[in-house]
């Protein structure tokens, strides 16, 4: 079996929801609150987590200061937007955006890691197929990280 421990986990920018979601989607989110309260029971806090957006397969995210997600979909190649409503529009679609994982928001760039995860040898075989030298592809956004980012 192939295990992939990927973290596509983001906190709102004033603090107050958890995002979070499996490799292959879709995206939910809970109240913070309740995941720092040690008298909410695990039943409790299950049936606080809400579903909040139709996402594919991603290898990763970012979250903007002005709360909008930004997700890779590995399967099409591209970078999707969710507003603080869940709401999800196409940023930008390239075929160089190869499993782009790792994301971040700085300078109002968004920086993309093309890191061809599905091209390693664990998913190819045995044989490694990435093609070096890795890009790191960047996007002018109007767009700067949260001041809890990385906090």
């Amino acid at each position: 079996p192939v295990f992939i421990h990927n973290d596509q986990l983001e906190v709102s920018p004033d603090g107050r929801w958890f995002y979070f979601q499996p490799c292959c989607g879709p995206m939910y989110r809970v109240e913070t609150r309740l995941l720092e309260d040690p008298s909410v029971t695990p039943q409790e806090l299950e049936s606080s987590v809400e579903y909040f957006a139709a996402t594919g397969s991603t290898g990763g995210t970012a979250i903007a200061a002005d709360g909008t997600i930004y997700v890779s979909n590995a399967d099409a190649r591209r970078i999707s937007a969710i507003d603080p409503e869940g709401r999800l529009s196409t940023v930008v679609e390239d075929s160089r955006l190869s499993w782009v994982d790792a994301m971040w928001i700085a300078d109002g760039k968004l920086w993309m890691p093309a890191a061809q995860l599905h091209l390693t040898s664990t998913f190819q075989g045995g044989k490694d197929r990435v093609q070096r030298p890795i890009q790191i592809l960047s996007l002018e956004l109007d767009a700067q990280p949260p001041a809890n980012d990385h906090a």
